[in-house]
Formats: structure tokens, C-alpha cells, sequence
């Protein structure tokens, strides 16, 4: 008998302890079947994480109004003049198209996709707030596939810059953007790859670096932020693989915000991109068959570039770099594949003399190379 006493009071004693808990909480005994709602105002912290306990909802509303809809009208004109196309009656059709992008200065200077702003004859850009805005562009970069437009704004939102070189495998990401026209949209997902090299472009151009990830990029989302879970922008979204139908598949790229710095700045002070160029075309770094190879015939390192092309009437044409050659070393610093070739090369200014050390024939040479203005894509 005592047993059973004891029992029902350590029942009764653990029932009134859970019923303080749950009135400590705000919860209310439901009355007439129907589930209770806490007084006017109030949320009840049994469903509700509370705001430093999401980082990212936290990082997506830090960022979210200083990311932009893009709106852009291209029209499509015949190769006759205007009075021909007044005299025949030929009409102008028109092409709209969709993106986004990120305020960077609180002036209105905006970053986004070049693909998104090319061609464009009319370009729209809304706020998160609702504003809109005539937009222009400032200056576009093909091979990098970005460009700056600006419009007339003051004390506009500004995102944070972060550091892209931080990135590691696995790290959660937030992607921003218009996917299809649905504004200050936001998906979840992890950085894939932090660094994939010589992505192809649709347009056959190609991205010396990009950041793969998993979130959820769509058409529109181009020119969007890519953020870390800080709220720090690390990526413009640029490029998707898609299906037959050109939704996400879980495969997307965007452009590094450390490589997109120092376009942004150049494109805001020149309107262009002006970069040195030492005229090899598509060099590849020398691994696998082809260097057991050149070791076989006297090359004595593990790794180096080799030139597979020569652009006519080049600096390095002018050099007297041929195929076949091995590159080494710029200035005695050892150069070890194609990528690491590119970053140094752009530290580096238009009519600057760089040292190539490269190997030919079993031979070591010296040759000096003045640098020249990188042409345009299709010059």
C-alpha cells in the first residue's frame, strides 16, 4: 500500500511540474476541441526558433535588400535602315529578359552577369522595397562574364563582401536572386567544389574559376549573391547544368567575389577591363603521358606549362616562344599549371618585360616578353 502511495505522488508531482513548464512557455489549455493561439502578439517558443538561432534567416535578411531584380528589353532590328523598315513596313520585335543583381555601393552602382545586361536597350531594376529604377551600363567584361550598371539612387542597401578564398567543401551558402521572376527568392545548399577551373561558357567563352554549389539556381538567378551563412557575399550565381528543361539539377556556378573585385573596380574607374596579354592560347599544364615524355627526353621537373598555341603576331610569336615549349618560371618564380600562370600574369602591367624560363629541346632558355593589351573576345 505504501508502494502504490508512493507512486501516485511521484505521479501527481511530475504532472504539475510539466503543467508549470508548459504555462512558462505560453501554452494555454485548448478549449471547445479547438487548438489554443497564444495571447495577441505572442508566440509560443515550443515552434518558433528565435532569431540568433537561425543563421540563415538571419544571413538571407541581412543581404536580402541589398540584392536586385533585373529587368531588360533587347530589340531585335532588321538589317535595313529605318527609313527602308518605315517604307516596307517591317515591325521590331522585342526580347525580354531577366536577372539580378547586388548593390556594392550606396550610390547605386550595381554588380551583376554580363550575360544578363548584353544587347539590353532598355534596362529596369527594382529593389527589394519595391522601388524602381532606370538603369544604365557602366562597363561589361565578356571573359569574366560580369558588368556594372548604375542607377539614380542615394543610401541604397549594400551587401558585405566576404572572402571567397575561405571556402571550403561543405560549407552552407545562400543563394539570392529572380529566379523566373519570383522576387528575393532564397535557397539553401553547401559548396560543392570551392574552386573549378576552365568552365565553358554557352557561349563558348570560358571561366578561368568558379564555386560550385548545390543551392538552387535558376533562370533569372543570374547576377544574384551567393552568401555565406555571415551574410557576406562570396559569389555572383552566373551558370547552371540543367535538365531538358532547364531547371536545377543540384549543379551550379558562380564567380568568385575575390576575382570579381578587381573587374569591379576597373569597370567603375575605365569602363573596360584592361589586362596584359602574353599571347598563348590555351596552354595546358603538363601532366600524365605527355610528361613522362618530356622526362624521358631530359625534362627533369614534375610539372611545368606547355604551349600548345601561339597567337600570330603576339608578344610571345615575337619572343620566339614555339610550340612544344615548356614554360617554368616568370621572374624566377616556378610556374606549375595554366591557372597559376593566368593569376600572376595579371599582377602584372600592359607594357611591362616579364623573364620566361622556359625548356626547349633539352635545352634551358631565358626569354624576355613585353606584355600587350589583351584583345577583345572576337578580335
Amino acid at each position: 500500500m505504501k508502494r502504490l502511495v508512493s507512486y501516485v505522488f511521484v505521479f501527481v508531482l511530475g504532472f504539475a511540474a510539466c503543467a508549470w513548464i508548459l504555462k512558462s512557455w505560453g501554452y494555454t489549455r485548448p478549449t471547445n476541441g479547438d487548438l489554443s493561439i497564444p495571447e495577441s502578439g505572442k508566440r509560443s517558443s515550443l515552434t518558433v526558433v528565435r532569431r540568433d538561432e537561425n543563421p540563415i534567416a538571419d544571413a538571407a535578411e541581412r543581404v536580402g535588400p541589398a540584392v536586385v531584380n533585373i529587368d531588360t528589353v533587347s530589340e531585335i532590328r532588321s538589317p535595313l535602315p529605318p527609313p527602308l523598315e518605315q517604307l516596307f513596313g517591317i515591325p521590331r520585335s522585342e526580347v525580354r529578359g531577366l536577372g539580378s543583381g547586388v548593390i556594392i555601393r550606396r550610390d547605386g552602382y550595381i554588380l551583376t552577369n554580363n550575360h544578363v545586361v548584353q544587347g539590353a536597350d532598355k534596362i529596369t531594376v527594382r529593389l527589394a522595397d519595391r522601388r524602381t529604377f532606370n538603369g544604365r551600363v557602366v562597363g561589361r567584361d565578356q571573359r569574366s562574364d560580369l558588368a556594372v550598371i548604375k542607377i539614380d539612387g542615394k543610401n541604397l542597401p549594400v551587401a558585405v563582401m566576404g572572402d571567397s578564398d575561405a571556402l571550403r567543401v561543405g560549407d552552407w551558402v545562400i543563394a539570392i536572386g529572380n529566379p523566373l521572376g519570383l522576387s528575393n527568392t532564397v535557397t539553401v545548399g553547401i559548396i560543392s567544389a570551392p574552386k573549378r577551373t576552365d568552365l565553358l561558357l554557352p557561349n563558348g567563352n570560358v571561366l578561368e574559376e568558379v564555386i560550385q554549389t548545390d543551392a538552387a539556381i535558376n533562370q533569372g538567378n543570374s547576377g544574384g549573391a551567393l552568401v555565406n551563412i555571415h551574410g557576406e557575399v562570396i559569389g555572383i550565381n552566373s551558370v547552371i547544368y540543367s535538365d531538358q528543361g532547364g531547371g536545377s539539377i543540384g549543379i551550379g556556378f558562380a564567380i568568385p567575389i575575390n576575382s570579381a573585385k578587381s573587374v569591379v573596380k576597373q569597370l567603375i574607374e575605365k569602363g573596360e577591363v584592361v589586362r596584359p596579354w602574353i599571347g598563348l592560347i590555351m596552354p595546358e599544364d603538363l601532366t600524365g603521358d605527355m610528361l613522362e615524355w618530356y622526362r624521358q627526353n631530359g625534362y627533369k621537373r614534375r610539372d611545368g606549362v606547355l604551349i600548345t598555341q601561339v597567337a600570330p603576331d603576339s608578344p610571345a610569336e615575337r619572343a620566339g616562344l614555339m610550340r612544344g615549349d615548356v614554360l617554368m618560371e616568370i621572374d624566377s618564380k616556378e610556374i606549375k599549371s595554366a591557372s597559376q600562370l593566368i593569376k600572376i600574369l595579371q599582377k602584372y602591367k600592359v607594357g611591362g618585360l616579364v623573364r620566361l624560363t622556359i625548356w626547349r629541346a633539352g635545352q634551358v632558355k631565358l626569354v624576355g616578353v613585353r606584355l600587350a593589351k589583351m584583345p577583345a573576345i572576337g578580335d
